[in-house]
């Protein structure tokens, strides 16, 4: 069996207000990337945006095939 694991998508929620959340995301995140690069990416991008960050999610795909 061979695994093959695709670029992921960084997702920042963000507290928008009045019960709002705001998602903005990235594309494009390579496996390989440190989880400490992909947080200090996404603190970074956070700064820049007035709205206040909620959480940070890295979502990824895996094929499989025989």
């Amino acid at each position: 069996m061979t695994v093959t694991q695709k670029n992921g998508r960084l997702e920042l929620l963000f507290d928008a207000g009045n019960g709002k959340t705001r998602r903005e995301s990235v594309t494009g995140v390579k496996p390989s990337a440190a989880d400490q690069d992909i947080y200090d990416i996404a603190t970074g991008i956070a700064n820049l945006i007035s709205d206040a960050l909620q959480d940070i999610r890295l979502t990824s795909q895996k094929s499989y095939s025989a």
